[in-house]
């Protein structure tokens, strides 16, 4: 026997005696219990972000009236943490076997935030406001195949659509606004977008510009209470103002930046998380100019940008180049599609058969006179924009295409991209998108005057290939589509998809409840709570 066996067999004995008390019996020792930890109710979490700008769901078009308003308003359903839809106000839903009749039944433990109850009549009369047309959303084109809507009674609505409609639960995962405090008003203009009634988590108390939202427990809420007497938005502007805060405990929520990650993980009373976001950063460009409207033209203006080198220096880590606007934890991207290269050469020759070309020997690209260059738009405060914009600025000297930035406050900047104004050349943005892949309001034709369609994209097999992916009910099938649709949008580049970014937060250690997911960190937060003798801020 080597000595190696022995070795082994001499372990295996003494375990065993160990295990079995060496045959001696032995009373087995008592293991106590870990202590049952009951959440209470206490403190306040203060949120540092940019100011929103329209507390209505079916206005909003931005993050930070979206956050707000996820809390205070309250869909259908809603996504989890698994990227699924689960009930919210409505309990269940059935389709029919075509597919063309969705019925929801809606719970009948649910009021609004000033004691009315919620009903049927509330869902119909969002959908009515939504489909009119004098109201100024971009969400319209979620519901173009909706046909006609019924209240079949009080706690009972049902949807008959055109044609089979696979998004059907993301669209009916927005807000409910209610009928009593809104109809017969000028939902555009009315006070109620700065002063909300909802159905969800918190209810609203207070909006100072440019100093904080305030929301409050919703006492009365339908499922879990939130164990948090409130929630307090401080509106920072400055991202690097807002680290300071963060890392000071002025606040005790916000998004971190990369260049931050290192030292926000050093700071003591911080918990930072990391994960894929449901988000793609972008280059727009107004394709209503000349400049733009030319496939080639924007393909070379992505293959003259080293994706690469620019997410190392402004995202240190944090983002891959993008391929589309399918994130990459959606099941709609196609792992086959590859970013576009960093190519310059390539660049100059698409430019050159565009037209585009040095004729007067100045290293800038003209054509009929006309010098190529643009306004670009970024967010003030921004860091990651600023490097990113400026890095753009000298890849595109190199090829002949001068961009001259311009850096806008977050109100300004939304306001110039948005509906009618389209005041706008060019721009760099981060766009969150929801769980199913349906990507009409971004890219189809129809939306360039009112949807999110900003900068005007139109391409007809694009067009039909968005069309068959909302009436195509089966997942392999439907999946198949948007293999295709990734495909052709990678190809005529409505917009530079420039990357793919992790999302990084950092969040107080004493909130208890925690879950970073994907869909956003606050997706449960109902569920968040203070041990006692950490709370920081009494009840109001």
């Amino acid at each position: 026997m080597n000595s190696r066996v022995a070795r082994l067999i001499l372990v295996a004995t003494v375990v065993a005696a160990v295990a079995l008390g060496a045959g001696c019996p032995r009373r087995a020792p008592e293991v106590e219990a870990p202590p049952v930890v009951t959440p209470v109710r206490g403190d306040t979490l203060v949120i540092g972000d940019v100011a929103p700008m329209v507390l209505n769901p079916i206005l909003a078009t931005d993050v930070p009236s979206a956050t707000i308003n996820g809390l205070v308003f309250s869909g259908l359903v809603r996504a989890n943490d698994r990227l699924e839809f689960e009930p919210e106000l409505a309990e269940s839903w059935d389709m029919s076997p075509d597919g063309l009749v969705w019925t929801f039944h809606l719970r009948d433990d649910v009021t609004w935030h000033d004691g009315t109850p919620f009903t049927a009549e509330d869902v119909a009369f969002t959908l009515e406001r939504i489909r009119d047309p004098h109201t100024i959303t971009v969400r319209r084109g979620d519901y173009e195949q909706v046909d006609r809507w019924e209240v079949v009674d009080p706690h009972t609505f049902r949807v008959y659509f055109k044609e089979p409609f696979a998004p059907a639960l993301q669209a009916f995962s927005i807000g409910v606004i209610p009928k009593h405090l809104l109809q017969g008003v000028d939902i555009n203009t009315a006070p109620f977008n700065t002063n909300p009634v909802g159905t969800g988590r918190f209810r609203f108390r207070e909006w100072k510009p440019d100093v904080h939202v305030i929301l409050d427990r919703n006492e009365e809420y339908f499922e879990q209470v939130p164990y948090l007497d409130s929630i307090a938005f401080r509106l920072i502007p400055d991202d690097a103002v807002r680290m300071e805060e963060l890392a000071g405990g002025g606040i005790d929520f916000a998004g971190i930046l990369p260049v931050q990650y290192a030292r926000m993980k050093g700071v003591p009373h911080l918990a930072v998380h990391r994960f894929p976001a449901l988000r793609f950063d972008y280059f727009g460009w107004n394709e209503r100019l000349p400049l733009f409207d030319d496939d080639r033209v924007r393909n070379a203006l992505g293959l003259a940008l080293d994706r690469e080198a620019i997410a190392a220096a402004a995202y240190e880590g944090f983002a891959v180049p993008a391929t589309g606007p399918f994130p990459l934890a959606s099941w709609a991207i196609d792992p086959a599609v590859q970013p576009l290269g960093y190519d310059p050469e390539r660049a100059k020759q698409l430019m050159a058969e565009a037209g585009w070309r040095d004729t007067d020997g100045d290293t800038w690209l003209d054509r009929d006179g006309k010098r190529f260059e643009f306004e670009f738009l970024g967010r003030a405060g921004d860091p990651i924009a600023k490097m990113v914009i400026e890095l753009a600025m000298e890849y595109y000297k190199a090829i002949g295409v001068k961009l001259n930035p311009l850096f806008l406050e977050w109100g300004d900047l939304v306001s110039r991209l948005d509906p009618p104004r389209r005041a706008f050349e060019a721009f760099f943005l981060g766009f969150s998108v929801g769980v199913d892949p349906d990507v009409h309001i971004f890219y189809h034709s129809t939306q360039a005057e009112w949807g999110f369609n900003d900068t005007n994209f139109q391409d007809a097999e694009v067009d039909r290939l968005i069309d068959e992916g909302r009436r195509t009910m089966d997942f392999a099938a439907r999946k198949q589509v948007y293999y295709q649709l990734h495909r052709r949008l990678h190809d005529t580049q409505p917009v530079t998809f420039m990357f793919f970014r992790e999302a990084i937060l950092g969040v107080d250690q004493r909130f208890q409840g925690v879950v970073p997911s994907p869909i956003g960190t606050l997706w449960n937060v109902e569920h968040w709570w203070v041990p006692q003798a950490q709370q920081k801020h009494p009840a109001p």
